[in-house]
């Protein structure tokens, strides 16, 4: 069951208040997709997980203290998403974050806001998906994680190499990898036969799991 309340919280640049929405429970009932990005409930409480002040424009988590200034909210880049013309307003919202993050040389929230802006542009049919995860596999390549970590951000990689068409270098870079644990090996082959199909859809672990029991 997924709870949404709406907090008044103050914004860490120009400091007024606004009502945000605050999750305090959720649950996923499903596979995630091969992107990692959850199943339902949860995928539907992304506009929780960051917040846009709606007297200055700022964009990202009000909890924690922030060097952003207004004159940097008010700048061309940041106020038209680098020339983007994004459909959904999350979207752009995540587009925000990833500028403030980058901004504030945060690489892993970089990657991460790209990835979400990609999973909803996807609800919105928007073609832009296509070129923020080009871009996400750009940050991606600079994050420094945990051995523990790998599994997981290779796994993201395939998936955003894939749908994204960038189908030779997903061959070229993961026929040789092995993560010596079952499921994120299948996944990776999974990801390799439909990238020799040019196959851009989006597909679960569910999919692999079903596919390596045919």
């Amino acid at each position: 069951m997924t709870i949404i309340h709406d907090f008044d919280q103050k914004c860490p640049v120009c400091g007024k208040l606004s009502p945000q929405p605050m999750l305090t429970s959720t649950n996923a009932m499903d596979y995630p997709d091969l992107d990692m990005r959850p199943a339902e409930m949860q995928r539907s409480t992304m506009h929780t997980w960051v917040l846009e002040c709606p007297h200055c424009g700022y964009a990202g988590n009000f909890r924690n203290e922030t060097q952003i200034t207004e004159d940097f909210l008010k700048s061309d880049s940041y106020q038209t998403c680098d020339g983007m013309e994004f459909i959904g307003k999350l979207s752009k919202r995540f587009y925000k974050a990833y500028l403030i993050s980058k901004e504030s040389e945060d690489l892993t929230k970089c990657f991460f806001n790209l990835l979400h802006c990609a999973w909803d542009c996807d609800d919105k049919n928007d073609p832009n998906a296509t070129k923020i995860r080009k871009l996400a596999v750009e940050h991606i390549d600079k994050l420094e994680y945990d051995e523990s970590e790998r599994k997981n951000f290779l796994a993201i990689k395939a998936d955003l190499l894939r749908r994204s068409g960038e189908f030779d270098r997903l061959i070229e870079e993961f026929s040789d990898i092995i993560i010596g644990e079952e499921i994120y090996d299948d996944i990776i082959q999974f990801q390799i036969k439909k990238a020799l199909k040019k196959d851009t859809e989006c597909y679960t672990v569910g999919d692999v799991k079903n596919q390596h029991k045919t």
